[in-house]
């Protein structure tokens, strides 16, 4: 099982905790702020550049799998601030 596999078992109970509109950047906080150990250990398995980038990515490919399911996509390249409050932009999804 990898990291990312660890830290999408707890999708479920993480989006029970989100409010029904919400972006993927405030997803991660809620997913690293409850499941910090299991966060660290895989940010960790992206020893090259990035990390934050790459985990985030792969996180976010685990969120379009419950597209549909669980959530829907809202809109795409929603200004968002990350997770260090820089000015980006993200996925804002819907609990169905």
């Amino acid at each position: 099982m990898s990291q990312v596999d660890t830290l999408e078992k707890f999708f479920p109970e993480t989006l029970q905790k989100m409010e029904r509109q919400f972006t993927s950047h405030e997803f991660f906080l809620k997913l690293l702020h409850n499941h910090q150990t299991e966060y660290v250990v895989a940010l960790a398995s992206y020893s090259d550049a990035m990390p934050f980038r790459k985990l985030h990515c792969a996180l976010t490919q685990c969120l379009k799998n419950l597209d549909g399911k669980s959530i829907t996509v809202q809109q795409t390249n929603y200004s968002s601030r990350d997770i260090f409050g820089i000015a980006s932009t993200t996925t804002l999804w819907r609990k169905k």
